[in-house]
């Protein structure tokens, strides 16, 4: 048994490396090719054609990993029932599942270093391929935001017009101090207000302040170097990078930030717990590829691409439509983001169960 295990896995780790390189050089092919009009036109950019597609590789190897799990599953197991190899190992007392084995623990290893895959290599270098992209068509990075209302802690509401990142200061804002009850306690109008790094604190230079009493009176009044009790930072004004360029360790603190002061984290949890779960789809894939294996003819390179095709769709269909209800906020973003796989756990249940 242990002979043949070590021959079992030298073939699907052969195959799955192939497999995997492959795939990935296709993509990039396709990504190239869409973009070549553009590439001729612009010769002299070619250094950032090239940062970009070699940083590129990685998040397409990630992508792409389960696609290759399955692919390469399917067509070694295939092979084994095709070439009557699977029958001999039958006939000897050892199941399908049982002979399978092997390749379940190493996928299980392989799922858990794809997790270190996308925070120490994929996301980093996704932020050298949006740079260089960025270089190629001439976009700058933003140096100051568009309006913004924000709902933050302690009940605070602001309406800021700009808010300026490296300088750390917001023009022509309006913060609001909401009672409990729903009511305005007091009103802050201001054309510039500054953040301190000594005191760590917002400074409105000048402004107007509006306090509204329970007795229904108003007190209106100018203000100058004003400090603010406010729980926001500049870290929470922060623009966020593209969710692809953030690694699971950005994100989550990305998310603390957020929660400190209220903010709707819905989308930054759901596209966290993804990263996760989807390093994982591929065990529940190959699962599945273990039954389709039992089923294979003299056609298994075709069976395999066909299986591939189906489940892929099929995965990536329910992905979308549950990660957009996560990220609505409809869903709880850690089922939203694990439900596929809990989906693809019952139908291997399922299949076993009928097929054992």
């Amino acid at each position: 048994m242990k002979k043949l295990s070590i021959y079992l896995l030298k073939e699907f780790l052969s195959f799955f490396f192939g497999s995997l390189f492959l795939f990935v050089v296709l993509v990039t092919i396709a990504d190239l090719s869409s973009r070549l009009s553009f590439y001729t036109e612009h010769p002299e950019l070619i250094n950032y054609f090239i940062t970009y597609h070699l940083a590129r590789a990685p998040h397409n190897t990630y992508y792409i990993f389960p696609v290759a799990l399955m692919f390469s599953s399917t067509y070694v197991l295939g092979n084994f029932v095709k070439n009557k190899e699977m029958l001999a190992v039958e006939n000897s007392g050892i199941s399908l599942f049982k002979f399978s084995m092997p390749i379940f623990t190493i996928v299980i290893v392989l799922c858990l270093l794809l997790v270190f895959f996308w925070e120490f290599v994929a996301a980093p270098l996704n932020k050298v391929s949006f740079e260089a992209n960025d270089a190629m068509r001439g976009n700058q990075k933003a140096s100051k935001s568009g309006p913004w209302q924000i709902f933050g802690g302690n009940n605070y509401l602001y309406f800021i017009e700009t808010y300026f990142y490296k300088e750390q200061y917001m023009t022509n804002t309006i913060i609001l101090k909401i009672n409990d009850d729903g009511g305005i306690k007091f009103r802050i109008s201001s054309p510039y207000i500054q953040w301190s790094t000594n005191d760590r604190k917002w400074y409105v230079q000048n402004g107007i302040l509006t306090t509204f009493t329970d007795n229904k009176e108003i007190d209106v009044k100018e203000i100058n170097n004003y400090p603010l009790d406010v729980l926001e930072r500049p870290e929470h004004f922060y623009g966020r990078p593209p969710l692809d360029s953030m690694s699971i360790s950005e994100e989550a603190n990305i998310i603390k930030l957020q929660k400190e002061v209220n903010m709707n984290t819905s989308r930054l949890e759901t596209d966290m717990h993804y990263r996760i779960s989807y390093c994982f789809s591929g065990f529940i894939i190959v699962l599945l590829a273990s039954l389709f294996s039992k089923f294979s003819t003299q056609s298994v390179l075709v069976i395999s691409l066909v299986m591939v095709i189906i489940v892929a769709l099929l995965y990536y269909s329910i992905v979308m439509i549950f990660r957009s209800m996560g990220e609505a906020g409809n869903f709880n973003p850690f089922i939203a983001a694990w439900m596929p796989n809990i989906i693809f756990s019952l139908l291997c249940i399922l299949a076993f169960k009928k097929f054992y």
